[in-house]
């Protein structure tokens, strides 16, 4: 996993974490429950309904999470589900083809990425540099697409680096970017 993937899902997990921390205490509270009898019930520690709700919910299982959430009425969606709302993006479509000029490289710690670039037409389905079928989810974890390089869930590259390179990455990613721009400026 990249570094910048590590980084951005630790920020990512860490405001999830506290949160859903936050709102488990707060129904636990609402509740009347203390955090003893609330660690009886699921099955755990107090210190780890404690460390729950002050954000550090890897301190408990999905399990023991899931019984906690259904003792308190509360609904706890995994991290990187989509929002509940019913209009809600299903993901920021991208092509997955490493060769496609909309995939620009770059390499940070001697790793290879693509950052796929927004397709101009909204709703499109086919890529509009390459016209391969675009794709709109991790293809690891299968979680929405955001913008950037990697997955905010899992760290996995949404676009995987060519199989083979003529030159070493960072050399092979700044001839590709040169030549996008060249493409670019002949067709814009």
């Amino acid at each position: 996993m990249c570094r910048y993937a590590v980084h951005t899902l630790r920020v990512f997990m860490s405001a999830f974490q506290s949160e859903h921390g936050r709102r488990l205490r707060e129904a636990r509270r609402a509740k009347g429950v203390t955090q003893a009898e609330l660690a009886r019930r699921a099955g755990c520690q107090q210190s780890a309904i404690s460390m729950m709700e002050s954000g550090r919910s890897t301190a408990l299982g999905r399990e023991t999470l899931a019984r906690i959430a259904a003792e308190l009425g509360v609904e706890v969606p995994e991290p990187g589900a989509a929002p509940a709302t019913a209009d809600a993006a299903p993901g920021v479509p991208f092509c997955p083809e490493p060769g496609c000029p909309s995939n620009v490289p770059y390499v940070v710690g001697g790793e290879m990425l693509l950052w796929p670039r927004p397709q101009p037409l909204a709703g499109g389905t086919h890529c509009a540099f390459c016209g391969e079928i675009l794709v709109r989810a991790c293809g690891r974890c299968q979680a929405p697409a955001a913008a950037g390089a990697c997955c905010r869930l899992c760290g996995a590259a949404f676009v995987p680096p060519p199989a083979a390179m003529e030159a070493d990455a960072e050399t092979w990613a700044s001839a590709r970017r040169r030549a996008i721009a060249e493409w670019k400026s002949l067709t814009g």
